[in-house]
């Protein structure tokens, strides 16, 4: 008997067109109407709502959900929910700016395994040059106009019987596998919270699979970088574009935080518990104090705290401007996010002593250079190919004592009050 699947899509402002074009697709490409599709609007300045209402009959089984938490949930959020309130084994992840295959669903339900992740092959316009997991085709960058016969056509010559080895949406899954990994990880608000579940993937030995015969056309980063990303003479949308990389800058540094570098399941990550002392702090410029913290689990400085706590209180300042939370909102909101403790990451050198340690490195800002700065950059690297003992890199010394790993393989989110949800 062939399974039914359950097909998660969410939704946020501006994205109606590129909505109703993916349910066009989920309409007449899929070989069964069988299957459930469960829509999560985020956020709705479209009528959105109102629309999936009025077509909700066409479809065998389509759940809309919305939440009475302003502004938004978020994506990490919300993809778990759709997962957990799923009612089939099989669930399929789209964005919002995708259009599927005919026969998407017997191509997934053949090339699906146990303790995999499959992910199908997109078909992007020209915007990010060439890749060998992407196919560029352009068939616009806007849903108005797409010609929807052309696609199907074109889809069918390009699917292949091969697999390679690659994440990225769309995924589809076990919703045992993906609820036992703990789902997308809400620290991370804006992006990275996909090279995060990668990782714990690799650590656990779940099988990264990316199929060439279920294919999507993916407008491409309609939902992170918001609508007309791509037009440089829209003023409004470059602003927003250029928030996102900085945002994106905050990801990455909670990614190293967790993992010690940076990587999207190419290696298996790990990271020591390290401490840091910085001696003449003073000297350094309080943000780059800031950039070298996530290598390490604690950073002891010898001068005033103050301008690193206000940079650090700022963190989820560009989150929230692009997604739209003031700051009463985000004091509602933060409980549903994992999110640091800066108490237990920056210590003040003159008021407490650092007496038991497992690795520490000894940086002197007055004599700190270029190099050191490298070595820092393969600070784990280095101690995981290094035996207990002290040595000099540079102008740095490293203490080590025992080689003790942070686990970042196990994690769970803050229980999320599902009275906030409304589902029709």
């Amino acid at each position: 008997m062939i399974e039914n699947v359950s097909f998660v899509i969410n939704t946020a402002r501006n994205e109606l067109d590129n909505l109703k074009l993916l349910l066009k697709s989920l309409q007449k490409n899929l070989d069964r109407d069988t299957h459930q599709i469960l829509v999560f609007i985020d956020s709705d300045n479209e009528g959105t709502y109102e629309w999936l209402k009025s077509i909700k009959n066409d479809f065998n089984d389509l759940k809309i959900i919305t939440h009475s938490l302003p502004p938004c949930i978020g994506y990490s959020r919300n993809n778990n929910l759709l997962v957990e309130l799923a009612d089939n084994e099989i669930v399929s992840y789209l964005q919002s700016d995708m259009v599927i295959s005919p026969g998407y669903d017997t191509d997934i339900l053949r090339d699906i395994e146990n303790n995999c992740i499959l992910s199908a092959t997109r078909v992007e316009p020209p915007l990010h040059g060439e890749s060998s997991q992407t196919i560029t085709k352009d068939f616009g960058l806007e849903p108005n106009g797409f010609d929807f016969d052309e696609w199907n056509n074109y889809a069918l010559t390009v699917k292949q019987d091969k697999e390679s080895t690659f994440f990225f949406a769309p995924i589809t899954f076990y919703k045992s596998l993906w609820l036992s990994l703990g789902g997308y990880d809400t620290y991370f608000r804006r992006s990275r919270e996909d090279s995060d579940f990668v990782q714990r993937c690799v650590h656990k030995g779940v099988k990264l699979k990316q199929t060439h015969n279920a294919i999507v056309y993916h407008f491409t980063c309609t939902s992170s970088r918001g609508k007309d990303w791509h037009n440089p003479k829209n003023t409004e949308a470059q602003e927003r574009v250029q928030l996102q990389k900085q945002a994106d800058i905050v990801e990455v540094k909670r990614f190293i935080r967790k993992w010690g570098n940076l990587n999207h399941g190419e290696s298996k990550l790990v990271k020591y518990d390290v401490d840091f002392t910085i001696l003449n702090s003073i000297n350094f410029h309080p943000n780059f104090i800031a950039q070298i913290e996530p290598l390490a689990s604690r950073v002891w400085i010898d001068s005033d705290l103050s301008e690193i706590n206000e940079i650090v209180l700022n963190e989820h300042k560009l989150a929230n401007k692009l997604l739209g939370f003031t700051e009463d909102q985000w004091d509602t909101a933060k409980q549903f996010y994992n999110l640091d403790d800066y108490s237990n990451v920056y210590k003040d050198l003159t008021k407490e002593k650092l007496l038991q340690y497992n690795v520490l490195v000894e940086i002197n800002a007055l004599k700190f250079t270029q190099d050191d700065a490298n070595v820092l950059n393969s600070l784990h690297s280095i101690i995981e190919n290094t035996e207990v003992g002290d040595y000099e890199y540079g102008n740095l010394i490293f203490r080590i004592r025992s080689k003790n790993t942070i686990n970042s393989t196990e994690m769970s989110n803050p229980v999320f009050d599902n009275k906030l949800l409304n589902i029709v």
